[in-house]
């Protein structure tokens, strides 16, 4: 079949963009029926905007580097331990994830000069970490900066990935119905592409860690919290999604220790609380954006207190 000759001839010119074969095989995939293949192409060319559905070679660990100062010395770029941390949230912390449409990955790969990517973390979580890292030993140490990092080759890995397992598709395809000149012919094998498209693409199903950038990204709403009210304080936080199991434990731990007014820093199990939130919100399981969850429960927790 012609269309699908056209897209193997497409892939195998390794100077040509991924975007050309993607969109002759959602044709190909429209017109055959196949909806797992569709929705695989139609995310490879858009972006993944279900963190479901992110498949698992778009996901990679970085290293977490940071700028400080301990004692009267400043050390710029240097390993930031996360060791100590809450599982979850440091595996989330160290994972980069690519959500991109393929377009914007090629544009990654061609305008990058440095040869890494750089994600530098929000104060919410430096200061989650530096609290972490000082109760290791350095109660002096202050965190100014931090960032994930990894090299830009993770994004070729990816185009890579998209465009060897597409060509192996075809060629398979090819292989075993390439008499087939007719595509009503060829739709009376579905259930053999489909078990061929398993066998050579991907598993869509995973974890991301797609960071929430929709309605909820920004809060502004002025906050009306009395000092102690816990009623208030709850109802404030459910209004932002926040769980009955969540909000219930943190109106069990709250009054059991008091925040240090003057460093304006709580206590440290109000403090895990805070950073088991976090990572619900990098993992989206709290759909929220990360730099309004964190301004969201430090204005919330504070106006409770009273500082």
């Amino acid at each position: 079949m012609k269309l699908i000759n056209d897209i193997i001839n497409e892939l195998i010119d390794t100077e040509k963009s991924i975007v050309s074969p993607l969109l002759k095989t959602k044709v190909l995939a429209s017109r055959l029926g196949n909806d797992v293949l569709l929705t695989w192409v139609s995310n490879e060319l858009k972006g993944y905007e279900n963190k479901d559905e992110l498949p698992d070679y778009r996901k990679f660990k970085g290293n977490i580097t940071g700028t400080y100062i301990n004692g009267s010395m400043q050390y710029n770029d240097q390993p930031v331990p996360t060791v100590g941390l809450n599982r979850k949230f440091e595996d989330v912390i160290h994972s980069m994830n690519f959500n991109q449409s393929i377009s914007s990955l090629e544009i990654i790969i061609a305008e990058n000069e440095s040869g890494m990517l750089e994600r530098p973390y929000p104060a919410e979580i430096v200061g989650v970490i530096q609290q972490n890292w000082r109760k290791m030993g350095n109660p002096y140490l202050q965190l100014i900066n931090c960032k994930i990092s990894i090299p830009v080759n993770a994004v070729l890995e990816i185009l890579s990935f998209v465009r060897n397992n597409l060509l192996d598709f075809m060629l398979k395809i090819d292989s075993e119905f390439g008499n087939i000149t007719e595509i009503e012919e060829l739709k009376t094998k579905k259930e053999q592409i489909s078990t061929i498209m398993n066998q050579t693409i991907i598993n869509t199903s995973g974890d991301g860690n797609v960071v929430n950038t929709g309605e909820k990204a920004r809060i502004s709403a002025k906050i009306n919290i009395t000092k102690g009210n816990k009623d208030e304080l709850i109802k404030y936080l459910k209004d932002y999604g926040i769980s009955e199991e969540d909000t219930s434990e943190l109106a069990t731990i709250i009054d059991t220790e008091q925040p240090d007014a003057s460093k304006m820093t709580f206590g440290e199990k109000v403090n895990a609380w805070i950073q088991k939130m976090l990572g619900k919100a990098l993992d989206g399981t709290w759909s929220i954006g990360l730099g309004a969850a964190g301004n969201l429960l430090a204005e919330a927790i504070k106006l409770y207190y009273g500082i």
